[in-house]
């Protein structure tokens, strides 16, 4: 087995947008923390994974196609499988800018063919889990699941952890929407702290179905502040979990993808089971998710104008626990059509808006931006309860 990991700073040398708020129509530069790709990459006789963890809101499929496909083109070898996925940091470069994904790109692919590769054995990993709200929960007043989680999984050559993998399915939008300035928000902050207690080690991170889990109702402000006290508590939390006992299992790489099929309509949404009880924020969402909507209906097109006809599910299996890679904001109830042991990572292989379970009775926000129908879900349920 040969092992590499590489942190590459991705912040653009030239000013543009934030991405994940709609208020945020003004360019800027001062970044307050750094922005990277997390590049891991594992390989073997039969298999090439190299997965990017990037501080950004999403990473097109297209964009990932045009990654894999280089790479396989320069070590002719088509059995390299590039994984994406995202932090979901609302403060980061605008990855609707063709500027800045062309500099992206071109970026990457310099970097990954000068990684540099290690001859690893023994090799095996370590899994745990935990729910925790130290960053956030439900966001939909009078819906809880109880699926906000932290995941840690360890890998180990012999004795020696080497790399840490990160695992927590919450919004990183913490901060007010109009900071002035980039961020990788909580995942930045809390992989920083690690990076600094343990130097020896790698760490990488990746977002859960976060599509309705945020901080909104634990955060105390939306601040830096307020950022750093719900970080301060993730990393007490992951700190607890390197505490304990955890069972070794030998490192694999399986790999998968299956392509699955999206149909799309405008089913009415039915106001009347709106709570009396929301908060502020919610009012404020649901107006402008009302906006969207109408827009939606007017054009005939999904939130981003031309509809996601077909995306790509992976699932990687490490041997303690499989990895499903899925890009949409789902909702957490799709976790639980999972086996134990398998982790639904959203924002992943491309990005797309809302999926809420079928037949969702509240009204909020994301419900206006689903436009999936029923029998599209049912069959997606299928797939992660036998992936």
């Amino acid at each position: 087995m040969k092992y590499s990991f590489k942190k590459i700073n991705i912040v653009a040398p030239f000013p543009t947008r934030q991405c994940g708020h709609s208020s945020q129509t003004y360019e800027l530069s001062d970044c307050h923390d750094p922005l990277y790709a997390r590049v891991t990459a594992f390989r073997d006789e039969n298999s090439w994974i190299i997965h990017y963890s990037f501080d950004l809101l999403a990473f097109d499929l297209a964009s990932r196609n045009e990654l894999q496909e280089y790479l396989r083109d320069c070590y002719q070898n088509d059995q390299i499988h590039v994984i994406t996925s995202t932090t979901h940091t609302h403060y980061a470069n605008d990855v609707r800018n063709d500027r800045y994904v062309k500099y992206l790109l071109d970026l990457l692919k310099k970097e990954t063919v000068t990684m540099e590769y290690r001859e690893t054995g023994n090799l095996s990993t370590a899994f745990q889990i935990r729910h925790s709200e130290a960053i956030g929960r439900s966001r939909i007043s009078g819906y809880d699941t109880g699926n906000e989680y932290l995941g840690l999984i360890r890998f180990y050559e012999e004795d020696h952890n080497f790399l840490n993998l990160i695992y927590c399915n919450c919004h990183p939008t913490i901060l007010n929407a109009n900071v002035p300035y980039f961020s990788a928000e909580y995942p930045g902050y809390v992989l920083k702290k690690l990076e600094d207690a343990y130097p020896e080690t790698d760490f990488t991170f990746v977002q859960g179905a976060a599509g309705d889990i945020s901080s909104r109702f634990v955060r105390s402000g939306q601040d830096y502040e307020a950022l750093m006290e719900r970080g301060d508590q993730l990393y007490a939390e992951i700190q607890e979990l390197f505490q304990e006992d955890a069972q070794k299992e030998p490192l694999q790489l399986s790999y998968k993808e299956i392509p699955f099929a999206y149909e799309h309509e405008f089913t009415p949404i039915d106001l009347s089971n709106m709570r009396t009880d929301l908060s502020d924020r919610e009012k404020e969402t649901i107006a402008i998710g009302q906006q969207v909507r109408a827009q939606m209906e007017s054009s005939g097109s999904p939130l981003f104008g031309t509809p996601i006809k077909e995306i790509v599910i992976s699932a990687l299996d490490l041997g303690s626990v499989k990895l499903v890679f899925f890009p949409n904001e789902i909702f957490t109830e799709y976790m639980n059509h999972l086996k134990e042991k398998e982790l639904l990572v959203s924002y992943s292989n491309g990005y797309g808006p809302y999926i809420l379970p079928p037949d969702f009775a509240y009204v909020t926000y994301e419900i206006f931006l689903d436009t999936l129908t029923k029998e599209t879900k049912e069959r997606l349920i299928e797939v992660f309860e036998n992936i």
